[in-house]
């Protein structure tokens, strides 16, 4: 993205990251987490459910390929429920590994 580093506070994704698991493969994944990251003090994805219902097997692959990378990414649980099951994100913040 054509911005500074720590350009924003907050970036959001909703209904796009791990929603499409079977058709963006793990590597796009964090690529745009990474650059979503890069860009803004704070991150949230929502939802963390594929679209067959199920949470995407992704989710825990990229936490933890992002807290090797300095950041902190936790599993939140939020009052809106779009789809059955549907009602959590991850927040994603620096650490204090990132450099």
């Amino acid at each position: 993205m054509p911005f500074e580093d720590n350009k924003f506070d907050l970036a959001l994704c909703s209904h796009f990251l791990f929603l499409y698991s079977d058709q963006f493969s793990e590597e796009f994944h964090l690529e745009s987490i990474l650059e979503m990251c890069r860009v803004a003090k704070q991150v949230r994805i929502f939802p963390l459910l594929e679209l067959s219902g199920e949470i995407s097997p992704l989710v825990m692959p990229i936490i933890e390929k992002l807290s090797t990378q300095g950041y902190r990414a936790e599993i939140k649980q939020v009052p809106y429920e779009f789809q059955k099951g549907g009602n959590q994100m991850i927040s994603i913040s620096s650490g204090m590994l990132r450099k």
